[in-house]
């Protein structure tokens, strides 16, 4: 069974490894190559692009974020540079051109949406309008979610940059989520006070 499950991991890495760089439509026979297996044993893994794209989204969360990006003791400028030192710390090139294939094809869909939101984008908005100051009961409004999405994205550019475009990136990763935290937070926080006027 450990063999089995070896030879498994080698095969979806060599599969990662190709499609990130060459698209979804890599014949399966330059995968048995890559992985030195027989394409026979490849046919019996099942669909391996969804193999693949599942293990690149499963797996990813840790538990602690939710508790990071509410915890009040903390500044919200240290729990956001923490979070997404982390969350985005571990990405290469690999995941991030397998990210952008696959949302390309519309392979994210709503249901990736839907998780990103509940999982950053509205905990981050919630925690924004306790820093500004605002008391509202209101649900979190698609404009603030636009907000803390300006950050959210800024914060993945850099992989773009580097990974998709091959264009310098100028910084360690966690030094520019850090600066760019400090540029957001104040201009957010302003603008969580416009969004939510009485």
């Amino acid at each position: 069974m450990k063999e089995s499950k070896r030879i498994g991991a080698k095969i979806i890495a060599a599969a990662a490894r190709l499609y990130a760089e060459h698209g979804f439509d890599v014949p399966l026979s330059r995968i048995a190559r890559a992985a030195r297996v027989s394409e026979a044993r490849l046919r019996r893994i099942g669909n391996l692009r969804e193999q693949v794209l599942a293990q690149l989204f499963a797996g990813r969360w840790q538990p602690e974020w939710d508790s990071l990006l509410i915890d009040r003791r903390l500044p919200l400028e240290e729990r956001l540079t923490r979070f997404y030192a982390q969350y985005r710390g571990k990405i290469r090139r690999v995941e991030a051109r397998l990210w952008t294939r696959a949302g390309l094809l519309g392979m994210h869909g709503p249901r990736f949406s839907r998780a990103l939101e509940k999982r950053i984008l509205v905990p981050v908005a919630r925690e924004l309008r306790h820093e500004a100051g605002v008391r509202s009961k209101r649900a979190v409004s698609n404009r603030e979610i636009e907000l803390v999405q300006m950050l959210h994205g800024a914060i993945a550019f850099p992989h773009t940059r580097s990974y998709i475009f091959d264009m310098d990136v100028h910084g360690r990763l966690p030094g520019l989520i850090a600066m760019m935290v400090r540029v957001w937070l104040p201009g957010a926080i302003e603008e969580c006070r416009r969004l939510i006027r009485p």
